[in-house]
């Protein structure tokens, strides 16, 4: 008596080893096209935090300079000290850059942060006419310009403090 066995079927080594390369051919292409993707990805989520520090420091010096206090004769906006990357008020608000970060001054206490990384920061003292460059009488500046460079993100705003409003 003879029995028959199925026959058996399966991948032979040779089929296993052409999969293998097959399979090591597509993951080798596909590698650098994965990592410039990532990378693209870490490029992006930087500048995204970047800009979104940015506007959040621009957004709370606009809120300080609208706030700024009024000078003595209720004329002009009472500064105490000013540079091309600072301005502090008689009631100690302002802004200033202290190495790679931007900070509010705060009295009695040690300055607050609002940005860190900054490449640059500069404060433009614009006068009335909106030309004429107010640094050397700070006390007349209108209009504020400020710029700040982080990380390769540039954003600038120019604010108007509320003393001149009705003067």
């Amino acid at each position: 008596m003879s029995q028959s066995h199925p026959k058996s079927r399966g991948f032979t080594l040779l089929e296993l080893l052409a999969a293998v390369v097959v399979m090591s051919i597509i993951s080798v292409t596909l590698m650098p096209v994965i990592g410039g993707a990532s990378e693209s990805y870490v490029a992006a989520r930087d500048v995204r935090q970047s800009t979104e520090s940015v506007a959040l420091a621009l957004d709370r010096i606009t809120r300080i300079v609208r706030k700024a206090p009024i000078g003595a004769g209720y004329t002009g906006v009472d500064v105490t000290s000013s540079s091309t990357s600072s301005v502090v008020f008689s009631d100690g608000s302002g802004v200033q850059l202290s190495g790679s970060t931007l900070e509010m001054p705060v009295p009695g206490a040690s300055p607050a942060p609002l940005c860190f990384n900054v490449d640059s920061f500069t404060v433009d003292f614009i006068g009335e006419d909106g030309v004429t460059d107010t640094s050397l009488t700070p006390t007349q500046t209108h209009r504020f310009g400020f710029t700040i460079v982080s990380n390769g993100v540039e954003m600038s705003v120019i604010v108007h403090p509320r003393v001149w409003i009705g003067q």
